[in-house]
């Protein structure tokens, strides 16, 4: 079997988009994700039930669905209303880019949140 090198060669200007595609959303999905993330770090330290709760259960929910199933509920879930489709946010639904960079954000968000709050709990 011969590997011919010169397939690489000539895609090596589509594995550079994909590069560039994948940090990009790796920069606004963990800006967007730490943005989201320091309010509720602050909410899952708050001896206040009604505070603390809906923080914790958010973070449940996210870190105990594979992001996959995220990825697959924003993406086709989501299409399959019509209020949805009908809405002004439908442009930005229907984009694959934007769906992913949704489930990277919340999956972020998520994790990031119990790692503040882990962080607040443990500082005396």
């Amino acid at each position: 079997m011969i590997f011919d090198y010169n397939v690489i060669w000539d895609s090596l200007p589509l594995y550079f988009g994909g590069l560039l595609t994948t940090l990009k959303l790796l920069a606004i999905s963990l800006a967007f994700g730490l943005l989201a993330a320091l309010p509720l770090g602050l909410m899952r330290v708050s001896k206040n039930p009604w505070v603390n709760m809906p923080a914790w259960l958010y973070t449940y929910v996210i870190r105990g669905t594979p992001m996959l199933v995220q990825l697959f509920l924003i993406y086709y879930g989501l299409a399959q209303f019509d209020a949805a489709r009908e809405s002004f946010l439908w442009p930005w639904l229907s984009s694959a880019t934007f769906c992913a960079c949704l489930a990277f954000t919340i999956n972020t968000s998520a994790y990031t949140a119990e790692i503040i709050a882990g962080s607040l709990k443990a500082t005396p």
